[in-house]
Formats: structure tokens, C-alpha cells, sequence
């Protein structure tokens, strides 16, 4: 028997539709509609679910990738015995009878060396001494990025970045921390150091893609310091740290309140511009012209081609880096008068170690790569302090920077050479202090920046500081 009954309004169904009762049967375009609004509606349920359970997932994975974790150095007795047993199977060459460093690295000075790295020198008492501090590594850009970060207690401190160059490395700058970040002198300024290993170097790991030249490596640590908490703070740095830094005040003008350099190099303004130079200024700027800079044109001609040798023989690449730094220091003819025999060790060690002799010599093909693809800057008008070392290799006229960089404090070091802070760290020290206090005094603090970058220049009109 077949029952017909009114269709519920609440179904809403169409005046031609009718609904009947059959038994267990239901026949009612309403009822299945019912039944396929409620099937869309599980399924958008089910979708938001998986929209959020995505969105989470995604978020999980970049609070990963921006997480900062803890580290400590140790370098595994395997590497370590891999080296001394190395050093003793060296094949070593001949050199002329009478010569010294007339043609490259004098072999008794590196079989000297040799011989105390292998029997003398205590990696694990120097690994100490990096282990006081703290450490950390993150990842930027698909890079890790090993970092000491050694807070003040002083609440008024200002967040201090101190990057290193080529063969220099995270070592320069550890006799710095502390005068840094515990000054004595309460009315002197004190800093929250960061002293990051650049991508490819040391115990930043090896860099795995192109392209890590200096403008990328300071959007990275433009990152770094944004993940840090630091909205407003300071750069100093020399060699390719100089570089590094000038690109981090081009790409964050915002944040970085001021630069101070211990090496600045702009080309000739003009053709005119270097037949106008003295004879002593030609000498300062001419050192890519003497044959005492090739190593620049080959590891920015063919690093991969000289790692092969670097990285397999200890040997090997202590003489390269012996040669560095005869050559830049400022010393009586034996480097080692103005390098600690310990730290020079601990430098090439620590580049050994990590596997990164051939990715850190990389950063000078990558510069020479991106050069052409570079657009000219306008002048920087961050204000810079410019620490100028006596025996610094490749110096322009100091008109030349001007016209370029903001230079409101220029101090002309009684001595001092590449490597300022290993060679000379209390007047470094002394200088950093110095310019970081008087931009606090013209109304830039690490809280709210420059009032202006006019008014900080009007305070440091460009005086020149002997210490």
C-alpha cells in the first residue's frame, strides 16, 4: 500500500515532488539531497583538516628550518690522527740553497711549523678555549650558518656583528669578546657580540650551492641578526667582512646604525684620478698590480682546481697560509712576531678540519662571477668609522672613499697590518669603542637608530683619531 504524505517544509522540496511511504522505502528527491549536502559538508570538513594539518605541517617545517640550536666544537680524534699521520708521510720538495721567501714560502719556516703542528700543537686545549664562549648554529638560504653570540650584561649594550675575511675565520675576533662585552669602564660602550663563520667556512660547513658570494652571504646574516632580536646594531669587519658589511648596510639601511672597517677599497673615480695620486699612495694602491697578489687571480680563476692539493696535503696548504701571512701582517720578516704561533695553527687547523679549505676560497670565483651582473651603488650613507692599519696591502686614497662611503671617523693606526684584530686587538678595540659611543652621543642608540644619518655626521665630522 502506498502512502502519500505532505513533503516536510524544512526539506524544501519542489512543488512537483511528491513524497511517499512504501514499506522501507523512501522516494523523495528532498531526503537525497539532505543526504548529498551532508556528504559535501563531511568533505569540506575533511578538507579543512587537511588545509590546517598542511598549514601546520608547513609551519612546523619553517620553525625548524629557523630554529637555533646549541653547539659545541669537536673535532673527532679520527681527523685529527688522519692529520698527524699526514703530516708525517709529507713529500717534501726541494728549494734553492740561499733563498728564503724569494720564491714563495720559505721551506724552513713551514718544515718548522709542520713539525710542531704534528708533535707540539694541542687542538683539543684550543678547542677549549672556543667551547668558553657561546655558540650556535642555524640554517638561511639552505645554509647552516655557525655563529658565537656573547650577550652583555649591561642592559644599554649594543648588538655588535664582527665578520672575518679569507684566511682569517671566527678566531680573529675571540680575544675581543670580552673586553666587548665586559668593559671595565662603565662609561665605555658594551656590545651583544655576533661573530658568524661565513657560508663555506669553518664550521659553517662547505656551501653545497652557487652563487655565495659576498651580497648573498649579507642577506644571510641580515636573517641572522633579524632571527636574533636585533632590529638595530653595528657591523665591523675587514678583508671580505668589509665587503660583506657594506652589502648588509645597502640591503638593511634600516638596521645598521653604523660600520667600522679596517679595510675599504673603491676604484679610481675617473681616468684622471690616478695619474693625480703621489708616489706613496701608488704604493698603497698598487699592490693587485705586484705579482705578491696572484693568489687572488687564481683562487678567483680556478679554486676547485687548487683545493685537489689543499685538501689533501696538510703540508700543503700550512705553506699556503704561511705565505699569507708573511705577507700581511706587519712584521719584522717573520710573521709569527706578529701572530701567535697557537692561533696561526689553530686558524689553518680549524679550515682543515671542516672540510671547507676549498669551499672558503670559493667566495673569490663567486665575486668575480657576480661581477658583471652588479649594478653601481649609489654612496653609502650609513656612517662608517675607518680604521686605517699602516701595513694594510691595498689602500685607495683616502679622497677615493669619501665619495663613496660616509666615513665619519678615520683613525690612523700607529701600526698594524691585515689581520687587525689578531695583530692589534686593543687598539681595535679601542677604536670600535670609540666610534660606537659617539654615535650613541649624536642620538643613534642600538634601540632606536640615527635621528638621522646627517645628524651623525655632524657630530663626527670626519675627525681623524690617533690613538
Amino acid at each position: 500500500m502506498e502512502r502519500r504524505i505532505r513533503c516536510s517544509a524544512r526539506f524544501e522540496a519542489r512543488p512537483s515532488e511528491v513524497c511517499t511511504w512504501k514499506g522501507e522505502s523512501v522516494r523523495k528527491a528532498g531526503f537525497e539531497r539532505v543526504r548529498k549536502t551532508a556528504s559535501q559538508r563531511r568533505r569540506l570538513l575533511l578538507a579543512a583538516l587537511l588545509l590546517f594539518a598542511s598549514t601546520a605541517l608547513g609551519q612546523a617545517q619553517a620553525d625548524s628550518t629557523a630554529a637555533i640550536h646549541p653547539f659545541k666544537v669537536h673535532v673527532p680524534d679520527k681527523v685529527l690522527v688522519d692529520l698527524q699521520r699526514r703530516l708525517a708521510e709529507t713529500k717534501w720538495p726541494d728549494q734553492i740553497p740561499g733563498t728564503t721567501w724569494e720564491y714563495g714560502a720559505d721551506i724552513k719556516k713551514v718544515r718548522e711549523l709542520a713539525e710542531y703542528w704534528q708533535n707540539g700543537y694541542d687542538w683539543r686545549a684550543q678547542e677549549a678555549k672556543i667551547n668558553r664562549f657561546e655558540q650556535f648554529t642555524t640554517e638561511i638560504d639552505g645554509q647552516q650558518i655557525y655563529f658565537i653570540h656573547q650577550r652583555s650584561p649591561r642592559p644599554d649594550a649594543i648588538p655588535l656583528m664582527l665578520i672575518h675575511g679569507w684566511p682569517g675565520s671566527i678566531l680573529e675576533f675571540l680575544a675581543l669578546i670580552e673586553p666587548l662585552t665586559h668593559p671595565k669602564d662603565s662609561h665605555s660602550p658594551a656590545f651583544h657580540v655576533v661573530i658568524p663563520a661565513l657560508p663555506g667556512f669553518g664550521f659553517s660547513g662547505p656551501t653545497t650551492t652557487r652563487g655565495w658570494g659576498p651580497q648573498r652571504m649579507a642577506k644571510a646574516l641580515v636573517v641572522l641578526m633579524d632571527r636574533l632580536g636585533y632590529s638595530k646594531y653595528g657591523i665591523q669587519g675587514g678583508d671580505w667582512g668589509s665587503e660583506v658589511a657594506r652589502d648588509m648596510a645597502y640591503q638593511a639601511p634600516a638596521h645598521v646604525i653604523g660600520l667600522h672597517l679596517n679595510l675599504i677599497f673603491v676604484g679610481p673615480p675617473n681616468p684622471e684620478a690616478v695619474a693625480q695620486m703621489s708616489a706613496a699612495e701608488q704604493k698603497r694602491f698598487s699592490y693587485f698590480d705586484r705579482e705578491e697578489s696572484s693568489f687572488f687571480s687564481l683562487q678567483a680563476a680556478e679554486p676547485q682546481t687548487l683545493a685537489y692539493a689543499l685538501s689533501d696535503s696538510p703540508a700543503g696548504w700550512l705553506a699556503w697560509m704561511i705565505g699569507k701571512f708573511q705577507l700581511l701582517t706587519d712584521n719584522d720578516g717573520d710573521f709569527l712576531t706578529a701572530v701567535d704561533r697557537d692561533t696561526f695553527l689553530t686558524d689553518v687547523t680549524l679550515y682543515w678540519a671542516t672540510g671547507t679549505v676549498g669551499s672558503a676560497m670559493r667566495i673569490y670565483r663567486e665575486h668575480r662571477l657576480a661581477d658583471g651582473e652588479t649594478t653601481p651603488q649609489p654612496r653609502l650613507e650609513t656612517p662608517v668609522a675607518y680604521a686605517d692599519f699602516p701595513k694594510e696591502v691595498a689602500v685607495p686614497p683616502f679622497r677615493w672613499i669619501t665619495q663613496k662611503y660616509n666615513v665619519v671617523q678615520r683613525t690612523e693606526m700607529p701600526r698594524g697590518g691585515h689581520f687587525a684584530a689578531l695583530e692589534q686587538p686593543d687598539l681595535l678595540v679601542r677604536d670600535i669603542r670609540a666610534f660606537f659611543a659617539k654615535l650613541n652621543a649624536s642620538g643613534q642608540t642600538a634601540a632606536t637608530g640615527c635621528s638621522s644619518t646627517r645628524s651623525c655626521s655632524e657630530f663626527l665630522s670626519g675627525e681623524s683619531v690617533t690613538p
